[in-house]
């Protein structure tokens, strides 16, 4: 049919988008809500006691999970706070003795400022393997003036130090975030941004500990001596996710949180916040008022964003939980078998709330269960549907799927040539039908799985299902 066939390696191809799709009938692309699993850690120490997060970083580290927190006390001092876990649910604030709160080192305080992202950076020195970026807060620490982006770094994401270039002469406000992209072989930013509201900016890095690059605007001065007055990025840097025509009038989006999935290759995820903003005073209780859930969009090159169905990923809690009128996910995710687990600060007061003079809302931080590449899938309902690829080589000697069909429904495979063709011993007829629950489950034809003989030409598969959801192929 003229198309080019895709090359498919060993890792899950996953449905966040139609790349794979040629043609489907009675089958739509869902996303697909974590369970929410409950509070991991709420806001019991003193430096904790205005509120715990709303930004932090999560990550499995060899066989530690690790965690990095904002807390704010009753004073409204912003303290950026480390916690640990064996086994990513019972978490514990060990006394780090490495800053002083009120006459006293026993506490799990960092030497950072807050409302910033740690990462890996897996082509640094082992002295600075951690690696941490956050913006300006208006105050002075020692000889550093605390405005524009900058990167600190650590050996072991304890003992920090700052990086003496500024990275960007811009103020990038919320959680903004740094990362190595392997795909290609540069470091990415995501910042917040402002055109005019609330959106996404990007940009590439090659040297991280040098000036990044943007394009200045001509009413700014970006020099050291008016760093107090550096703006939030407007048209600097490229924009690669805003709201649109189809998200209310009264809407915008709060952080980037991306997530480059380890798990799957060119794979990126974002969970930004989506704040709806009530009507300002006089009309409404509070300025800068509104509440904030957790959505998701997925991309193939962190760059063209795909916002699906529009689904809520995460919804806010009912009525009185902690989360119920606001959360915001922490960057990062952990693998626990089949499952990935992520996590999210939430509160029970909405935006405009947090300004008023109160130490009656201090929220939570809450862990969320998804299956392994589950965050999206493609749904059949009780009427059959169907699914064709576009043509791809492969290599590999077995096809598993992770799938779910329930009790009463079922899959089946048929691979076919280019043309349309089923091959022979591998058409609907001689496919075993599938019920299962799986996320590796292998597809056979008459009892026989191997497909080595397919290795290298270029086949499509057509999915015949009822009462479905198909997450994920792979050969391998």
């Amino acid at each position: 049919m003229g198309t080019e066939p895709i090359i498919i390696d060993s890792s899950p191809q996953l449905f966040i988008d139609d790349m794979l799709i040629e043609y489907s009938r009675e089958v739509s692309l869902k996303i697909n809500p974590p369970l929410k699993a409950g509070p991991v850690l709420l806001a019991d120490r003193p430096w904790e006691s205005y509120r715990i997060g709303a930004y932090g970083t999560i990550m499995k580290d060899g066989n530690i999970c690790k965690m990095w927190y904002d807390a704010i006390d009753k004073n409204r001092n912003i303290h950026h706070c480390y916690a640990v876990s064996d086994d990513g649910v019972n978490w514990k604030k060990h006394n780090l003795n490495l800053v002083e709160y009120h006459g006293s080192k026993d506490n799990n305080i960092l030497p950072l400022p807050p409302c910033g992202t740690v990462f890996i950076d897996p082509i640094a020195p082992p002295g600075q393997r951690y690696k941490y970026v956050t913006y300006g807060h208006g105050a002075e620490v020692g000889s550093i003036a605390q405005y524009g982006m900058r990167i600190w770094w650590s050996e072991d994401g304890l003992r920090w130090q700052s990086n003496e270039n500024y990275a960007l002469p811009l103020n990038a406000d919320s959680q903004n975030q740094v990362f190595w992209d392997d795909r290609i072989r540069k470091y990415v930013a995501y910042l917040r941004a402002w055109n005019p509201l609330r959106c996404i900016a990007r940009v590439e890095v090659e040297e991280l500990l040098k000036p990044w690059p943007y394009k200045p605007r001509e009413d700014i001065r970006y020099d050291p001596i008016h760093a107090k007055k550096w703006p939030a990025p407007t048209n600097e840097l490229p924009i690669v996710f805003k709201y649109d025509h189809n998200d209310p009038n009264d809407s915008d989006h709060y952080n980037p949180c991306v997530v480059k999935y380890p798990f799957a290759k060119d794979v990126y995820y974002m969970f930004p916040s989506a704040y709806f903003h009530y009507p300002e005073p006089p009309i409404g209780k509070h300025p800068n008022d509104g509440r904030l859930e957790i959505q998701i969009a997925t991309s193939r090159d962190g760059i063209h964003w795909n916002r699906l169905s529009r689904d809520t990923y995460v919804r806010l809690g009912r009525k009185n939980e902690l989360d119920s009128e606001q959360m915001y996910m922490l960057v990062g995710m952990i693998r626990n078998g089949e499952e990935l687990w992520m996590f999210h600060s939430g509160y029970n007061y909405t935006h405009g709330v947090y300004d008023l003079e109160t130490t009656h809302y201090s929220g939570a931080i809450f862990r969320t269960e998804q299956r392994l590449d589950g965050f999206t899938s493609i749904d059949a309902g009780y009427k059959e549907g169907e699914l064709l690829t576009k043509p791809m080589i492969f290599l590999g000697s077995k096809l598993l799927l992770n799938v779910d069909t329930s009790a009463t429904g079922e899959l089946k495979v048929q691979i076919e040539a280019e043309d349309g063709t089923p091959l022979k011993d591998f058409d609907l007829e001689s496919c075993d039908t599938i019920h299962a629950n799986d996320c590796s489950k292998a597809v056979s034809w008459n009892h026989v799985h191997d497909v080595s003989g397919l290795s290298g030409n270029s086949v499509r598969l057509r999915f015949l299902m009822r009462n479905t959801k198909l997450y994920a192929f792979q050969f391998s």
